[in-house]
């Protein structure tokens, strides 16, 4: 469960890949969603939106809450969850660093 999060963020990532490339018949040739399907700007707001939601909550959220849970005795063993899931979510950006260049550059801006 911990690791879940991590894992649909890949999901929507590479079907989101995926998606794009069939759609476009390629990689897009310019920033910015202009003359996309309306399914793929769909799908990329929601990667986008979830990715975002992902990084505030594993940056901010889950480290206080990490912190939390080692000053109260019996919510100590959820401490390694909290490690586990931002060792998943590491492990989630390494793996999405693989993706095609073209795609990633869009991606990224």
């Amino acid at each position: 469960m911990a690791a879940s999060p991590s894992l649909l963020m890949l999901v929507l990532f590479y079907s989101l890949v995926i998606h794009m490339h069939m759609s476009l018949g390629g990689w897009p040739t310019s920033i910015g969603e202009r003359g996309f399907p309306d399914r793929l700007v769909f799908h990329a707001y929601v990667t986008a939106y979830y990715f975002m939601a992902l990084v505030l909550f594993t940056f901010f959220v889950a480290p206080v809450l990490a912190v939390a849970s080692t000053l109260v005795e019996h919510l100590r063993r959820y401490v390694r969850y909290f490690g586990l899931g931002a060792l998943s979510f590491v492990v989630c950006w390494a793996l999405m660093q693989l993706a095609p260049g073209p795609f990633l550059y869009w991606w990224r801006d």
